[in-house]
């Protein structure tokens, strides 16, 4: 039980406080290399002018306002039109994709 509580707050602690909604160094600032992020930095196609994000494997490693899906290896990424893709820059919008775990949702994606 202990090491369950312990890794709960590492979770919280680890995810920077990220607020729901908002744009931040752990989920939706531009970046150019993963120093720009407080976990890591994608760029390319799906993410113009660089995004901070997480690395997942299923949603549960996601903060609450994101889903995680396949582009690059599994990444968290705003789920709209709850969330306004225009915010992160005029080449995102909302598009289906693919999720980490199967099955397609909108999120907030480049190209």
């Amino acid at each position: 039980m202990r090491a369950l509580v312990i890794l709960s707050a590492l979770f919280v602690v680890g995810c920077g406080g990220h607020d729901e909604g908002e744009i931040d160094e752990v989920i939706g600032a531009t970046c150019a290399n993963d120093r720009d992020c407080d976990f890591r930095c994608y760029t390319g196609g799906d993410f113009p002018g660089g995004f901070c994000s997480v690395s997942c494997a299923s949603d549960n490693d996601c903060p609450t306002d994101t889903y995680c899906m396949s582009e690059s290896g599994g990444v968290c990424m705003f789920a709209c039109p709850a969330f306004d893709c225009r915010r992160l820059g005029r080449d995102w919008s909302c598009r289906d994709r693919s999720r980490q775990n199967g099955g397609n949702i909108e999120v907030c994606s480049g190209g």
